[in-house]
C-alpha cells in the first residue's frame, strides 16, 4: 500500500508540474527511463566483471545464460520505444517524439524545439540499435543466422547513450517541475551486490554436494554391477 500511495504521489506531483495533457506521459516517460536505468546497472554489474561471470556460471550458468539475453532484449526494447516516432499509422507512441508532440500542441513551443533538436544529436547512436530486425518482428534470416540475434553493445557506448536519453529528457523535465531529475541513481539499487555474494558464498557447497551426488551414483552403479 505504501509503495503505491508513493507512485501516486509522483505523479500527482507531474501533474501540478506539466499541462495536464501532458503531465501523464511525462510521468510515464520518467519511469520507463528509471527502468532502463536499472536494467542497464543490472546487466552491466553481473556481466562486465570476468569474476562476477565465472559466479554466475558456478552456480546456474543456464538461468544467468538466459537473464543475459533477456536484460539486452529489454534494454534495446527499452531505448527502441522511447524513440520511436510520434506516431505509428493512426496510432500515437508514448516516445520522445510523441512527448515533442504535445508538447507542441500545449503551447510549449520552446520545449518542444529542444526536445527535437536532442533527439536529433542522438539519432547517429541510435542506429546500431534501430537497425536490430528482430526488435520490430522475428525476421527469418536474422533468426535463423548462426551469430547472436541481440548483438552486444560496448559497455562504454551502452552507458554513454543510456545517459544521453536520461539527460534528453531532464532537460525537457526540469523546465515543469524546476528540479534535477537523477535517474541515473537508480542503478545504484540493484542488488546484484548482494546476490553475487550469496552465490559465491553457495558455490562451494554446492561443489561439494554436486561432488558427494556423483560419488554416491557411483557407489550404486558399482553395487549393481557386482
Amino acid at each position: 500500500m505504501s509503495r503505491q500511495q508513493k507512485t501516486d504521489d509522483v505523479l500527482e506531483e507531474f501533474r501540478k508540474a506539466y499541462p495536464r495533457s501532458i503531465a501523464d506521459l511525462a510521468h510515464r516517460l520518467w519511469n520507463d527511463i528509471c527502468f532502463l536505468h536499472l536494467s542497464v546497472s543490472a546487466y552491466l554489474q553481473l556481466y562486465s566483471s570476468q569474476q562476477t561471470v565465472k559466479i554466475l556460471n558456478s552456480s546456474a550458468p543456464r538461468f544467468f545464460a538466459c537473464l543475459e539475453n533477456w536484460l539486452r532484449l529489454t534494454i534495446y526494447l527499452g531505448i527502441k520505444r522511447l524513440t520511436d516516432p510520434a506516431q505509428s499509422g493512426t496510432r500515437s507512441n508514448a516516445s520522445f517524439a510523441g512527448f515533442a508532440k504535445l508538447l507542441r500542441e500545449a503551447g510549449e513551443t520552446a520545449a518542444a524545439d529542444v526536445l527535437e533538436e536532442d533527439l536529433k544529436t542522438l539519432k547517429q547512436t541510435l542506429q546500431k540499435i534501430r537497425r536490430i530486425r528482430q526488435l520490430a518482428h522475428a525476421d527469418l534470416k536474422a533468426v535463423l543466422c548462426e551469430d547472436s540475434p541481440f548483438p552486444e553493445l560496448p559497455r562504454n557506448e551502452l552507458e554513454i547513450l543510456v545517459d544521453a536519453i536520461s539527460n534528453t529528457y531532464s532537460r525537457t523535465d526540469a523546465r515543469f517541475r524546476r528540479t534535477q531529475s537523477h535517474v541515473k541513481g537508480m542503478g545504484m539499487f540493484t542488488g546484484v551486490d548482494v546476490l553475487t555474494s550469496f552465490l559465491q558464498r553457495g558455490v562451494p557447497s554446492l561443489s561439494k554436494r554436486s561432488s558427494d551426488l556423483c560419488g554416491e551414483l557411483e557407489n550404486e552403479g558399482r553395487l549393481a554391477n557386482a
